[in-house]
Formats: structure tokens, C-alpha cells, sequence
């Protein structure tokens, strides 16, 4: 019986692979530790301002749980925030490959992850949605901090997904808008124009008012994703202004 003949680009295509998998296995082992890196010096050699500081103190004196929002492209230096919280924070991380580099970094920070979507845990079973709302629901009423990115993990930019409006009225913790901005930092050419800050400058770090929850109906749900968006955009506009920098509207 004759021999079937070996499709010839069989080989590159294993070849192909193998470098794909041999190049995430350095980067998902050096990455995070060069961003920990990078984030440790940015926080140190930026001049940082506090907006609203008081408002997250208070809370955090109060032992009472809270869900802290911020939008998915100024992520990068909340991670050195939770290194500074006496409460545990857990953070909501995509469960994709680019999530697992972040989860690894936000690690170095004696942060915690909660693996999933955060876009509407009430219809993503897909990457863990509802999994996603029972470990929240579980780590605040153990009296802990959840944050999240309510534009996350795919946009549209700066637009909030009704995940964050979920949890919060199903739990019934506020939910804390927080932003920051650097006057020098690259953006990204990604879909949330990720803020990479860059050494010395100014930055800041905005606080807003914490947004209640009001009903349980699918018109307060509506309601409160309305006012965390709203809050998420005033407080990154606050951010910008403070350094400087333009004010990136949303798409």
C-alpha cells in the first residue's frame, strides 16, 4: 500500500506553533516581572496628585466592602494601589492569554484575580460570567474590594458594560470610580488606547463620589450602569485635566 504522502507545510506549520507557544511561555515568565519593574519606577519618579483621596480613605476606614471601577486603558498603575490596601482587592481579569500576563503582574502588587468577563455576568457564560459574579458576590460580603473594568475586556472604549451595575445591585455595595493619568505616557494603537505612563512629569489620581444602588429591576440596572459610566468619564476627565493632558472622549 503506498505511503501517504506528508503535506509539506505540515512542518512550518509545527514550527510555527512552537515558537508561538515558546514565545508566550518568556513572555508570560519575564513579562510580568519587567512591568512590575517598569510600574514600581513610573510610581516613584512621577510627581502624583490625589484627587478625592479622602473619599477612598473614608471608605476604606468604614470595613465595609466597595467595588472600585476604572476603565480597561488605565489600568496599568491601579495595580500599585492595591498594594496599599489593608483590605484584600481582587480584581476582575479577562480570561484570555493578555489577561493571564496582567493576573500575573497585579500579583507582584499582593493583588487577587477573579477570572472571567466583566461585560454582563447575567448572559456570559462563555469565559466564566456567572462564575465571575458568584466569587464577586462571595469576596464582598466577606467584607473584601472588588474592582473592575466595566468597558472591559473588548470595549467599545470608555463605554460601561452592565456587568459592574450587576454586581453592585445584586450586592448592595457602592461602586467608587477611579482614574488616573500621567502628563508623558504613550498611547496605545489598541481598542481602550492603553495608557502607558512614562517616567518623571506629573500624575494624578482622581476618586469620585461612590454611586449607590437604587432598585433591582432592569430599569435600575440601566440606571446604574448610566451613572457608573458617567462617573468613570468624570473623574478620567478630572485625571486629565489635573496633568495637562487633553481629555480623551469616549468612542
Amino acid at each position: 500500500m503506498p505511503r501517504k504522502a506528508r503535506n509539506r507545510r505540515e512542518p512550518l506549520t509545527d514550527m510555527k506553533k512552537w515558537i508561538e507557544d515558546l514565545g508566550w511561555r518568556i513572555s508570560g515568565t519575564f513579562g510580568p516581572r519587567l512591568g512590575t519593574a517598569y510600574i514600581r519606577i513610573v510610581r516613584r519618579l512621577v510627581r502624583w496628585e490625589w484627587l478625592g483621596r479622602p473619599i477612598l480613605d473614608d471608605l476604606i476606614a468604614s470595613n465595609k466592602p466597595f467595588i472600585v471601577a476604572f476603565w480597561h486603558g488605565r489600568i496599568l498603575m491601579m495595580a500599585p494601589v492595591t498594594e496599599e490596601s489593608k483590605i484584600p482587592v481582587h480584581v476582575v481579569i479577562s480570561a484570555n492569554k493578555d489577561g493571564e500576563l496582567i493576573a500575573r503582574l497585579i500579583t507582584f502588587f499582593n493583588g487577587r484575580t477573579i477570572r472571567g468577563s466583566s461585560r454582563d455576568p447575567r448572559k456570559s457564560r462563555t469565559k466564566g460570567g456567572d462564575i465571575v459574579l458568584h466569587t464577586a458576590i462571595e469576596r464582598l460580603n466577606a467584607g473584601e474590594i472588588v474592582a473592575i473594568t466595566p468597558d472591559g475586556p473588548r470595549g467599545p472604549r470608555m463605554k460601561a458594560q452592565a456587568g459592574a451595575a450587576v454586581m453592585s445591585i445584586r450586592t448592595g455595595v457602592p461602586v467608587v470610580p477611579f482614574a488616573y493619568s500621567t502628563r508623558r505616557a504613550k498611547l496605545m494603537r489598541s481598542w481602550d488606547k492603553f495608557m502607558v505612563p512614562l517616567p518623571f512629569g506629573r500624575g494624578s489620581y482622581a476618586i469620585g463620589q461612590p454611586i449607590v444602588p437604587q432598585g433591582t429591576d432592569e430599569t435600575a440596572i440601566e440606571a446604574h450602569r448610566t451613572a457608573i459610566e458617567e462617573g468613570l468619564n468624570h473623574v478620567t476627565r478630572q485625571a486629565d485635566e489635573a496633568v495637562g493632558r487633553a481629555y480623551m472622549k469616549p468612542v
